[in-house]
């Protein structure tokens, strides 16, 4: 386990990680939710377990999209008219809500990407590339 003390905002902030590459600050990506959302319901529509599993897998496990963040950023997305949800019956029975984006979403996640894209930009004017 390794710990890291930064400070953000003024504020000291130890970050814990199994391993040193794999530090992420949450404060980064609050305000990705709604870009990392739309990104993956554009491969097709997801259940919220499913959602969050595919963030673990894609990310290697250094960020874990947590039900408690999930469901009131896709509520918040949905009630926008992003996405929308519908239910479906398993095999066994059990109903899965599936979330989908709708053309509205596209157009927001078109315009969150190219700025994501210029923020990106922008920090690599100061920190330089990835190593």
């Amino acid at each position: 386990m390794t710990l890291t003390t930064i400070v953000l905002r003024g504020r000291l902030k130890v970050l814990i990680s199994p391993n040193p590459e794999g530090l992420v600050d949450r404060e980064l990506l609050k305000g990705s939710t709604p870009l990392l959302l739309l990104s993956l319901l554009c491969e097709g529509p997801m259940y919220g377990y499913q959602i969050i599993e595919t963030v673990r897998q894609r990310t290697g496990g250094t960020y874990t999209l947590k039900e408690g963040a999930l469901y009131p950023a896709l509520h918040k997305l949905e009630a926008t008219e992003f996405i929308a949800s519908y239910w479906e019956t398993q095999e066994n029975g059990r109903e899965r809500r599936y979330y989908a984006i709708q053309p509205a979403g596209l157009a927001f996640l078109t315009a969150k990407k190219k700025e994501w894209n210029q923020f990106v930009d922008m920090v690599q004017a100061f920190v330089g590339p990835r190593a």
